[in-house]
C-alpha cells in the first residue's frame, strides 16, 4: 500500500525504481519512508516474493531502523554509504536517503560492490 506523498515526489521514485527493475538481477526496488511504509516501487513482473505483504512491512521496518541506527556512528566513522546483506534467496541494498529510504532486493548470485554502484548510477544516490 503506497502512503500519501506529493505527486512529484512519488513520479519520480516510481521512474527510478521501474529503471532498476529493468535490470536483469533485481527483484525489487521501493522507497520507505521513515516509519518503514512503501512510498513507491514494488516487484518486478513475473517475481514470486518470498513473504505475504505483513512479513514484507516487517522488513521494511527492520531496514529502517538498520539504517538509522547505524547513524549513531557517523561521527566518528562517517556516514553509511549503503548496507548489503546477503542471504541464502536473496540480496538486499539499503541507502539513506535522509527522508527516505531505497531498498532492493537482487538474485543472490550477484557481485555486492558492482551492484551497489549500479544502484548508485542508476538512482543518483
Amino acid at each position: 500500500m503506497f502512503q500519501s506523498v506529493n505527486l512529484k515526489e512519488y513520479q519520480l521514485y516510481h521512474q527510478k525504481c521501474n529503471l532498476l527493475l529493468q535490470e536483469s538481477e533485481i527483484r525489487f526496488a521501493g522507497f520507505l519512508d521513515s516509519m518503514g511504509s512503501l512510498i513507491a516501487g514494488g516487484f518486478k513482473d513475473g517475481v514470486t516474493p518470498f513473504h505475504d505483504e505483513s512479513e514484507r512491512r516487517k522488513l521494511h521496518i527492520e531496514t529502517v531502523l538498520v539504517i538509522k541506527t547505524t547513524q549513531e556512528f557517523d561521527y566518528d566513522l562517517g556516514s553509511v554509504d549503503y548496507i548489503a546483506t546477503r542471504r541464502k534467496k536473496v540480496i538486499t541494498f539499503t541507502f539513506d536517503l535522509d527522508d527516505r529510504i531505497l531498498f532492493v532486493s537482487t538474485e543472490s548470485n550477484v557481485d555486492i560492490e558492482k551492484t551497489a554502484q549500479k544502484i548508485i548510477r542508476i538512482c543518483g544516490v
